[in-house]
């Protein structure tokens, strides 16, 4: 695993990678960073079959910039163009929280991906819930059973081109309270769609 620093526009992005193969795209929640897919054993249990790019973006501790604060509509268009700034085409992308509803507004952009795994997204407004169930990308949503910040109640919002999966005895970063059971489920979901 090798950790570089990008530049977006004025804004420096921190990317870990490691790994080999097609491309996988981890984002963080808010003020969490990259470093949590690592120390969940998450990140290494992904890039045995994928090149993983785990990515903090401007509201993660890492690349907190004062710089670039926006909405989450307009935080889904820099991801993309973090993404040019790594060569990526159109890769899967792996969002908890608020990089879930990122992630969710990036596939209601139309922006280019092959899928999109949302844990515990926040946000669901009408208009992203609109959008998202016209899109054909496929997409893995992941609630935690005990969540409070999102409740699983909310997967219900999600309709179209969506599997939904709940993890029993996690709360709303299942992805961290789980890693091995969300690994397994977040793996199958990528052979399928990277």
């Amino acid at each position: 695993m090798s950790e570089r620093f990008v530049e977006v526009g004025s804004v420096k992005i921190r990317v870990l990678e490691g790994g080999s193969g097609r491309p996988v795209v981890l984002l963080h929640g808010w003020s969490f960073n990259a470093d949590d897919w690592v120390a969940s054993g998450i990140f290494q249990a992904v890039s045995r079959e994928f090149h993983v790019y785990a990515v903090d973006m401007p509201y993660g501790i890492k690349s907190k910039s004062d710089k670039f604060r926006a909405a989450r509509p307009e935080y889904a268009r820099f991801l993309r163009r973090v993404l040019d700034v790594l060569g990526l085409a159109d890769p899967p992308l792996v969002g908890p929280s608020a990089s879930g509803e990122v992630v969710l507004w990036y596939v209601a952009q139309g922006l280019p991906t092959r899928g999109v795994v949302v844990v515990g997204p926040v946000g669901l407004v009408p208009e992203l819930v609109d959008a998202v169930a016209k899109t054909k990308v496929p997409i893995l949503a992941v609630w935690g059973e005990r969540d409070t910040v999102s409740p699983p109640s909310n997967a219900d919002l999600l309709v179209g081109n969506v599997e939904k999966v709940v993890i029993k005895d996690a709360g709303h970063a299942a992805y961290l309270d789980k890693p091995e059971e969300f690994t397994r489920v977040v793996l199958e979901f990528l052979r399928r769609v990277a």
